[in-house]
This record gives C-alpha cells, structure tokens and sequence, in this order.
C-alpha cells in the first residue's frame, strides 16, 4: 500500500516519530506491526530499505500509520530523518500477534523498557478511546526522563483512566525522584497485590524479555500467562 510521510518530530533523546498518510484506510490491531519500505532513500546500505515497526497510533486512526524509533547511524534510519515531507513509502504488510487481549477479564500487565513502549501506547490510546473496562498495569523502565518516550502523555492517560496504573523506573538517573530499581520481584509484588492469575505482555530487546520472563517464572507466574515480543534488532 503507497503512502506518504506527513509529519516527523524529535519526541524523546535521540527518538523520532514520523506519521504516514495511507492512500486508503487500514483495519488494524492494537499491538501489530507495519513492514515499512522507503521509496528512493537518500542512504542505502546492504540491509536494504525496510524494517519492522509497531504502529503507535490506535486501529481508529486508520488512515494513518505512526512509528516511533530511536535514531541510530543506519542507511534506513539516516533516510527516514532526513526524507523531505510527503515523501512517498509502501507500507508491505501489517501483521503480528502481540496484541490487546480485549475480552480478558483478568488484570493485564505490561512489562517494557525505553521503544519497547510503541505497542503498548496503540493498546492503551485504543482502550482509553473506548473506554475499556480492563485494568492494566504498566511497568515502564528508562535510563533516564530525557530518554523515555511518551511519559507526558501515559501520566495524562493515567488521569484519564481509572483502570490504568502506570509505574514510571528511571534507573540510571539522579533527579528522579521515584523507583530507579531494574524489574524484581519485590518490585512488582509492591504494586501488584494479586500477581499469579495476571495476564503479563513483555516487549523489548531479546535479553530484557528473557530477564523478565525469568523473574516472572521464579515467581510462580506460569508461561500460559505470560506473552512476549523480541524487538529484533534492537
């Protein structure tokens, strides 16, 4: 499907976000990924033109695909930020099973750290619009407040939805003021007073998934409750 960039912003440290307009609207997922190829990119490198992206923007938005990624010197990613606006791209495929369990009665938990939170915000943007009776917890780790993406916003989430907690970690940061601690058991059983029967969703790079999996396991959390998304690549 033909698209073009929109729109494209620094929202975090060396974290861009860009917007592309889709010929025509798009049934989507919370949580799915788009296949993203860049038509006449200014760099080229022997990965080639595409990569995978969570779409940040909630499945009503559904004339539009939003990315989020952290900039890194990269043929693809040297092209995505200095593209002109209204560049074309072709969004190959929209796909993935990582996504909002919606008729799950039980307490959801989501487990990430720094972009590993791009799924995460289509879910909860698409369970505030609606106004989804499911609790969900957040559990949300960053280096520090001048990398993490989206915090302003989840705070304002967490204003506007009773069901959403949101437990912000700066771990390597001495202005922050709240947990700094990387993910425990201690740490999650200070917010959770019931943590077996949970649903839990992990996003991030391969290692941070399988540290919190081992935590969760040592926890007595079984692997049926337990769903996971390696960032390939990351």
């Amino acid at each position: 499907m033909k698209a073009l960039l929109k729109n494209r912003q620094i929202i975090a440290q060396d974290t861009l976000m860009a917007t592309f307009q889709l010929e025509k609207p798009v049934n989507f997922l919370p949580g799915q990924f788009a296949l993203i190829s860049l038509i006449s990119a200014p760099y080229k490198d022997a990965k080639g033109p595409e990569r995978y992206f969570s779409i940040v923007n909630p499945p009503a938005k559904n004339n539009e695909i939003s990315i989020a990624t952290r900039l890194r010197d990269t043929a693809f990613k040297k092209s995505l930020a200095q593209m002109p606006i209204d560049a074309p791209i072709e969004v190959k495929m929209i796909g993935g099973s990582f996504t909002f369990p919606e008729n799950e009665e039980r307490p959801i938990i989501f487990i990430t750290g720094g972009i590993g939170i791009t799924p995460f915000m289509s879910m909860l943007r698409h369970a505030n619009e609606n106004n989804l009776p499911n609790r969900i917890t957040l559990f949300y780790f960053n280096r520090n407040q001048q990398s993490a993406v989206f915090i302003e916003e989840l705070k304002q989430l967490k204003e506007e939805n009773e069901n959403f907690n949101l437990i912000l970690i700066m771990t390597e940061d001495n202005n922050w003021q709240g947990e700094k601690e990387i993910v425990s058991p201690e740490l999650i059983k200070k917010y959770l007073s019931e943590f077996v029967n949970n649903v839990y969703m992990i996003a991030g790079p391969p290692q941070m998934v399988q540290e919190v999996v081992g935590v969760l396991t040592d926890m007595g959390i079984v692997s049926e409750n337990i769903i996971t998304e390696n960032f390939a690549g990351y």
